[in-house]
């Protein structure tokens, strides 16, 4: 998800959920940024889309990196890139419905043309396989049907054509990822087509039955325990998206209710904090990350009153630091994250007892 998904949000995931069940996807990049923009050269650029500090620990094999592509070179060049900093999968993004994506020949544009789709996928493979990149896969992430069309025949050729065109010669097979709501390329916005479009788990069914030798990941409207499981019965998995932006700690139910992980053994919010006050402080040190961006994965932290209390101060905390201007002293800008973070969570705290206090009151005065 755009400006959701960063470096910064999947962090703060991998605190919340440190046990490794979960795969973290990065908010999509296009392929040129690596075969014309060179952005595998600039760490500081870098950093802002690839969650290089995952790709350094044991939790590498549990990034996906998510590609935007229109051509095959490009996408070529991306997965070699990628490789090389460590990333184990690499998907394609064929799902993308927004004007911007479309004018570029990406997305979910894509799919009316699974020829050239195949094209991309299979340099995408080509490169994923090529030698000592063994523990390299490549995924396609795609919708049910595009505009008018939603029938079981357009998704089969789609499907068909990627899977059998798209591997490359002695690479693995391509997994799908079905966003099980068409996408109306004109008239909705992005936004929009994540909420109008009737969700299909039926067709998404369908496919699996079809193609049992091929790995099928449902996505769409999954925000809840019982939903989850109930998918994992028929598919290999299932993909979240808007819930856990909104409920970052619903992994922490998963964790409980799919893997078994005992409650004394979640970690405590305040504790997820610290940790990850303490990971932007060198973030921002390092590469001089603006705090608004820093502080943005923090704002569904808490739930209900609370989490709009410590949104309210975290803001206001954050906006008090104004970019400098040449020559220009203020100590103030050299105020760590973790030092805003505690201002906010105090102030935060007093008011939400505060108004606790007053509904005591009301009710028993």
């Amino acid at each position: 998800m755009i400006d959701v998904t960063d470096p910064y949000f999947l962090r703060l995931l991998r605190l919340i959920s440190p046990f490794g069940n979960h795969k973290l996807w990065t908010e999509m990049v296009h392929a040129n940024a690596f075969s014309r923009g060179r952005i595998h050269q600039d760490p500081k650029k870098l950093s802002q889309h690839i969650p290089l500090h995952e790709l350094q620990s044991d939790f590498a094999s549990g990034i996906v990196v998510q590609i935007g592509a229109s051509h095959p070179d490009d996408a070529h060049a991306a997965v070699s890139e990628l490789a090389k900093l460590g990333v184990r999968h690499v998907n394609l993004n064929c799902g993308c419905p927004s004007h911007n994506v479309q004018m570029g020949s990406f997305g979910a544009v894509l799919m009316k043309s699974p020829e050239h789709t195949a094209d991309i996928v299979r340099a995408m493979s080509e490169a994923a396989s090529q030698e000592g990149r063994e523990k390299l896969t490549v995924s396609v992430k795609c919708r049910i049907g595009i505009d008018e069309d939603e029938s079981p025949e357009f998704l089969r050729h789609f499907l068909t054509t990627v899977s059998s065109r798209g591997r490359a010669s002695h690479g693995k097979d391509i997994e799908f990822i079905l966003h099980t709501r068409r996408a109306w390329l004109n008239g909705l916005s992005p936004e929009q087509n994540r909420t109008i479009p009737q969700l299909n788990y039926a067709r998404a069914y369908e496919m699996i039955k079809e193609y049992p030798q091929t790995s099928f990941i449902v996505n769409g409207g999954l925000d809840t325990v019982e939903a989850v499981e109930e998918h994992l019965s028929v598919a290999d998995g299932v993909m979240i998206g808007r819930k856990v932006r909104e409920d970052p700690w619903f992994l922490s139910q998963l964790d409980q209710h799919i893997y078994g992980v005992a409650a004394d053994q979640l970690p405590d919010p305040i504790d997820v904090l610290s940790e990850y006050a303490k990971f932007v402080d060198k973030v921002h040190e390092a590469h001089g990350t603006r705090y608004s961006v820093l502080a943005r994965p923090l704002f569904g932290f808490f739930d209900g009153r609370k989490g709009r209390v410590l949104r309210r101060h975290l803001a206001h905390e954050v906006a008090q630091i104004k970019p400098l201007g040449k020559g220009v002293v203020d100590k103030r800008h050299d105020v760590k994250f973790s030092e805003l973070l505690q201002d906010a969570l105090a102030k935060s705290e007093m008011e939400y007892a505060q108004s606790n206090e007053d509904v005591k009151i009301a009710l028993t005065g």
